[in-house]
């Protein structure tokens, strides 16, 4: 009995070292041994796909659901990657960036300040809202001239002085807008108007943000009443003769003392402070500042203006007759003293007479009164 269980130890531990060795084999080579294909255990090489998944893609089922699966993830791939947004900033532009996710809020995600390099913006976010910067001086120009008041930023303004004459003023308004200065600010005036779109000259409706002249359709819906109303209001304190003096000549009769005429650049510097603290106080928020006004022309209206070149034409003739009345004293001055000097020497009259003969005439003396012959 003991020799039979001796034996049956060798058998087992020969069995053992040859699968041992053919399992180090199959390492070496790669390859798995599939014992039977219902056993126990599916042994597999390095790198070959798991068994359960073998066994799954046997259904038909299964690999319809695996296609599934890796199409729709590849639809997700393709969404995400071309959600990616990035931007760079202009120099001379702020950029306001909003949230544009299908689950977001449109709230302001980010500012990029002006002359900013390539930077992250996020996941489907909107492009830049570009607002001028606030280091960039803009001009809003006022005239008197109609044929100009259809371009970006210029307006026709005309108001009535103090004697009730109705002018027109010509000026360049110097402004600079909040920009970068003030973050917080900025954010709501994106709040507040980036969202509203306003009229251009041409008819369009653009958002405050589309370039300049949608910048220039904000100006003219918000900041030239204001414009004009302080214009009215700093006009109507001076007479028509104190700003024009030509419109002395119209406005005042004679015998009255010259008016003073005021200063331009006072009353340019005068309108920039009210400006400014109107503008400030009217949308509630200091969105402009530095504003700098320059008045560069007025006029009169074209009845005032053709009686002011009447009234000048007029006075020039007289200015004209009294200097012919001048002339014509002197001369006849002139005659009644050289009529004494003839009569009191006579013979000062001959030599006169003398120098003023015409060429190839003979003259012929006899005694004290010459003879004059004509020469033909």
């Amino acid at each position: 009995m003991f020799a039979c269980t001796v034996v049956r130890l060798r058998r087992h531990e020969s069995r053992r070292g040859a699968r041992i060795g053919r399992e180090r084999r199959e390492r070496r080579s790669g390859f798995s041994h599939q014992p039977e294909m219902f056993g126990p255990e599916l042994s597999r090489a390095r790198g070959a796909p798991p068994a359960w998944a073998l066994r799954g893609m046997r259904h038909r089922g299964t690999r319809r659901a695996a296609t599934l699966v890796l199409a729709l993830a590849g639809v997700a791939l393709l969404v995400l990657v071309s959600g990616v947004r990035f931007a760079r900033q202009e120099i001379g532009y702020v950029g306001v960036v909003r949230n544009g996710g299908p689950l977001d809020k449109r709230t302001v995600r980010q500012i990029l300040l002006p002359g900013q390099r390539l930077t992250w913006t996020g996941f489907f976010s909107e492009s830049p809202h570009e607002y001028p910067a606030a280091t960039v001086n803009r001009t809003y120009t006022v005239t008197s001239d109609t044929t100009r008041g259809s371009r970006p930023g210029v307006d026709v303004v005309q108001v009535p002085t103090e004697d009730g004459v109705l002018i027109g003023v010509e000026a360049t308004v110097f402004l600079r807008f909040v920009g970068e200065s003030d973050l917080d600010t900025l954010i709501r005036f994106e709040t507040s108007y980036g969202s509203r779109q306003f009229p251009a000259p041409d008819g369009k409706l653009l958002y405050p943000w589309e370039g300049d002249a949608g910048f220039y359709a904000w100006l003219d819906q918000y900041f030239r009443p204001v414009l004009d109303y302080n214009l009215r209001q700093e006009v109507s304190r001076y007479s028509c003769a104190e700003i024009v003096a030509s419109c002395s000549l119209v406005t005042r009769g004679t015998g009255v003392a010259p008016v003073p005429l005021a200063k331009t650049e006072a009353l340019a510097a005068h309108i920039s402070r009210d400006l400014e603290a109107d503008f400030t106080r009217t949308v509630g928020q200091p969105y402009l500042h530095d504003i700098r006004m320059r008045i560069s022309r007025v006029t009169l209206p074209g009845v005032v203006q053709r009686e002011v070149d009447k009234a000048q034409a007029a006075f020039t003739a007289v200015n004209r007759a009294r200097a012919e009345l001048k002339t014509a004293r002197y001369e006849a001055a002139q005659k009644r003293l050289l009529g004494r000097a003839y009569n009191q020497s006579p013979a000062l009259a001959n030599i006169d007479a003398l120098k003023s003969l015409p060429d190839k005439s003979t003259v012929i003396f006899n005694g004290s009164r010459p003879l004059v012959v004509a020469g033909g």
